[in-house]
């Protein structure tokens, strides 16, 4: 198997879509902890979306540490030192991605709140009709 570093400089505001969970063993059920370091490894479910494309993907990124990141859903997040392995085993095979760290993005683009005209909408009430004017009622139908 090959560790290839991604390039993540066109993507567009990866967005955590769920919170972090631990790894844990698929026989056993036990939550994973590196024997040596006491280190576990979190599960992200990121959407990610390259600049030109419309589309966004899901994809699984492992991160390694003694505690969960300091991440949430919704968040938008940074991800250092990002690699993809591809695998093969029983006749199946894929991509999984690990990174040495999650973070909450900072900058412009990083907020996680909705833009102010919707903010703006849902806390006051409307004074304009809806498009198309008032509703009125049909014939046998109560107002």
């Amino acid at each position: 198997m090959q560790n290839v570093r991604v390039d993540i400089g066109d993507w567009i505001r990866p967005r955590l879509i769920a919170d972090p969970e631990p790894v844990v063993d698929f026989d056993t059920g036990e939550i994973k902890i590196n024997p040596k370091t006491g280190e576990r490894d979190y599960l992200l479910s990121v959407a990610v979306r390259r600049e030109g494309q419309r589309r966004a993907s899901a994809i699984e990124v492992k991160v390694r540490g003694m505690s969960a990141p300091d991440v949430s859903e919704g968040d938008v997040i940074t991800l250092d030192g990002l690699i993809v392995t591809y695998w093969e085993q029983n006749g199946r095979s894929g991509l999984a991605f690990r990174a040495e760290s999650a973070s909450r993005a900072t900058g412009p683009g990083a907020g996680n709140a909705a833009p102010a005209t919707a903010a703006r909408t849902a806390s006051t009430p409307s004074t304009t009709p809806p498009a198309g004017g008032p509703r009125t009622a049909k014939a046998g139908e109560s107002a």
